[in-house]
């Protein structure tokens, strides 16, 4: 199967799954009814479909896409197969900030802004820490681990702060919670991951060379103010999304490898590949999550935990390293 049949596979499974999404749940629907929800159809399981279901496949599907797109790009500019966007200390910033803010029992949408907060001044450290190193790969990648355990140990201390109902708010929070979508979330969560990821794409030569060492890419011309322009742009890619939908792992760090299995190396078509991919990894981890146990769920963040350490148990076990 050529490339272009892929990708059109890969397209036809995104509308699979986004119609298998919008039919599980608490309440069962079924194709037809998902169909009839589109056609101005009001009430009952329509509104389910369009108002609730709807708006969280869409933030699954640009949050997926955004984390898998930030793991590409940290993977070739890092040149490590096990980096992924956490290891910047994201997580870990946006984890605290939005423990303070819930700490002064802030609106949700502090909340988030907090998290965004939090999760750029972790990048801005790891940034600047790395720059003291001459932006060393190795010490960016201990520079963020710190940062993150930093930040991690924060939360922990906040968390004898505030009370239980808060402490399990942020709880969900931290473990990839997306029930809290709505349309103006979802849909700015979309928009700016389109225009991130047409910025990539502009980039994708420059990931191919930077992929193969740095003095190769400096041998073509690829200046050091490219690789900060792709740190950023990555970073940014793993910020705005967890700030909206909490700590999401393990796709930035599979998704690349998946898609590089399929679709090769080149960037070119390993950026859209991921970005695909990754959001059909989030989709179906968030309608498995609220299918387990009806009427509650396990957050997607939970799942995509589980199945990506054994994935990567399963992989170290057959390369028997």
């Amino acid at each position: 199967m050529n490339t272009a049949m892929r990708f059109f596979a890969l397209i036809l499974l995104v509308f699979g799954v986004g119609v298998i999404c919008l039919s599980v749940g608490s309440v069962a629907v079924s194709p037809q009814e998902v169909l009839c929800a589109f056609r101005g159809q009001e009430g009952g399981v329509a509104d389910i479909v369009r108002y609730v279901r709807l708006p969280r496949l869409l933030l699954s599907f640009a949050v997926g896409a955004s984390l898998a797109l930030s793991g590409v790009v940290f993977q070739a500019i890092l040149k490590n197969p096990l980096a992924d966007p956490f290891l910047t200390g994201v997580s870990g910033g946006a984890a605290f900030g939005a423990a303070v803010a819930t700490v002064i029992s802030a609106h949700f949408f502090f909340i988030s802004f907090a998290a965004f907060l939090g999760g750029l001044f972790a990048v801005t450290a790891v940034y600047i820490l790395s720059r003291l190193r001459n932006f060393g790969r190795t010490s960016m990648v201990l520079a963020g681990l710190a940062i993150s355990f930093v930040f991690s140990s924060g939360v922990l201390i906040l968390f004898a702060l505030l009370r239980s109902d808060e402490v399990h708010r942020v709880l969900m929070w931290l473990m990839g919670d997306l029930s809290s979508a709505r349309f103006g979330m979802a849909l700015s969560v979309v928009a700016f991951s389109s225009v991130m990821f047409a910025l990539l794409l502009c980039y994708h030569r420059r990931l191919d060379i930077v992929a193969f060492g740095d003095a190769f890419a400096h041998s073509l011309g690829v200046a050091r103010s490219d690789v900060f322009a792709l740190f950023w742009l990555s970073a940014l890619l793993a910020a705005f999304p967890v700030a909206l939908a909490g700590v999401i792992g393990f796709v930035g760090l599979v998704v690349p490898h998946i898609a590089r299995f399929f679709f090769g190396p080149r960037h070119l078509f390993l950026l859209p590949a991921s970005a695909l991919i990754g959001a059909i990894l989030l989709a179906l981890a968030d309608a498995l999550g609220r299918s387990i146990a009806p009427p509650y769920e396990v957050p997607a963040g939970v799942l995509l935990g589980f199945f990506g350490g054994l994935f990567f148990l399963i992989l170290l076990l057959r390369r028997g390293e």
